[in-house]
Formats: structure tokens, sequence, C-alpha cells
């Protein structure tokens, strides 16, 4: 029988329209190697992340309309500490302020690994652009 006194984790990601409304994505136990996806409306652009798995890919992406299926602007983001946080911070700012392969600041463990340059939702929001994320853990997280 193996004891494990500490329960796997799971985190959430929370997409903030000014300081009251917000959606959550609640995403799966660490290890379990599965994926989660949300979409929001681009005004709910301020993101904040906490308790996300080691090892976890975390992608944003832009879009301009619901049946539009161009993404305008994205970044990927790594998990590399267990666990990983984002304090509140708005899309564009991570997306005009960070390169392929720095560490956001504003966050614990979160390291930029893919980028698509183009408009924000703060630069060009209408009521129905929306925010996708798409999540995927690793099914075998550190185990230190």
């Amino acid at each position: 029988m193996v004891s494990d006194n500490t329960p796997k984790q799971s985190g959430s990601i929370i997409f903030w329209k000014g300081d009251s409304s917000n959606v959550a994505l609640n995403l799966p136990a660490e290890g379990s190697g599965e994926s989660a996806k949300k979409t929001v409306a681009a005004n709910h652009s301020v993101i904040e992340m906490s308790d996300i798995p080691s090892a976890s890919t975390i992608t944003l992406n832009y879009r301009t309309a619901p049946d539009d299926e161009v993404v305008r602007s994205s970044i990927t983001l790594r998990t590399t500490h267990r666990p990983a946080s984002l304090n509140r911070t708005e899309y564009s700012y991570l997306l005009n302020t960070y390169a392929v392969g720095d560490f956001v600041s504003s966050g614990l463990g979160l390291k930029v690994i893919a980028k698509k340059e183009g408009p924000s939702p703060q630069a060009d929001v209408k009521a129905d652009h929306q925010m996708d994320c798409y999540v995927t853990l690793s099914s075998s997280p550190p185990s230190a």
C-alpha cells in the first residue's frame, strides 16, 4: 500500500473583468496528463493563476469573434515551479512585455515558450471578442 499524505494538487485560472466579475477554470489533478479549456469574453482579460502544477503548458489565445477561428494574438507559458502562480495581470501586458524565454516577473515559475504578436483585447475589444485558454498538465510531474 502506498501512502501519500499530500493530496494531488489542482489549480485554477481566473479571468477578471475589473475587480468584481470573474470566470474561473479549475484544472484537473496534478500528474493526470489531462487537458482543460475555457473560452471567455475578451473583456475578462485580467488573468490570475494559483496552484498550477509544475510542467503544465498554458496557452492564451485572443480571437475577434466567436465564429472566427483565426488567432489574432497568443502567448504560451510553461510552469517551472511546484506550484506556479500569477498575480492579476492584464493579457496585453503579458503579450507586450515578455519575449520567448522570459520568466514572468508578476508570477512564480512561469516561462514564456511561444508567442504570436498582434492585437490584444485591451487595444480592440468588442462584445463578441473572445479569449481561449488551453491547459495541458504533465502526466509525470516532478516527484521531489
